[in-house]
């Protein structure tokens, strides 16, 4: 099994990635839930084994991030397995799942991406030109987790257009 810095497998590696990407969700959620902030910084694999992005930046970011986006907005039944969230130490943890990603964040951060098309686990929620919108995805994945309304869609309606959306 192929490894990175700091002993993250790249969910991109090998002929079972969707297992792989599966199971280092489930660890990067644990660590979520159980370990306070500073202490994630300091020591977690998410943290130390992440690499900073920019969905503002990065089209396959923003990709991940719209269809994560997708599912709090659509009104469309969404599976049990495709979205959960638990209480950790620091919040709420949500771990959302896409054909190709996953995402998994806590409430007032971090946001991290797993997916096929893009190398490692990507932090995302130190991006300035999202911050907000990152901010009412998880909200709102957590109450799809929990069954309830997504989000208020007077307020959000759809992931904002970023920077290509208005390249001919």
């Amino acid at each position: 099994m192929a490894e990175q810095a700091g002993g993250v497998v790249s969910p991109r590696e090998g002929p079972d990635a969707v297992g792989r990407r599966l199971a280092l969700a489930g660890r990067l959620a644990t660590e979520l839930c159980d370990l306070t902030p500073a202490v994630w910084e300091q020591r977690a694999v998410g943290s130390v084994g992440s690499h900073l992005g920019y969905v503002s930046d990065d089209v396959e970011l923003a990709d991940v991030v719209a269809e994560a986006w997708g599912v709090t907005v659509a009104g469309a039944p969404v599976s049990p397995d495709a979205v959960q969230a638990r209480g950790g130490a620091a919040g709420v943890v949500v771990v959302a799942h896409g054909r190709t990603w996953t995402m998994v964040a806590r409430s007032g951060g971090p946001v991290l991406i797993l997916s096929d098309r893009v190398a490692g686990v990507v932090r995302v929620d130190r991006d300035p030109e999202c911050a907000a919108e990152l901010s009412a995805l998880v909200s709102g994945l957590s109450n799809v987790a929990r069954g309830l309304p997504a989000l208020d869609e007077t307020v959000w309606s759809s992931m904002p257009p970023l920077p290509w959306h208005d390249r001919p």
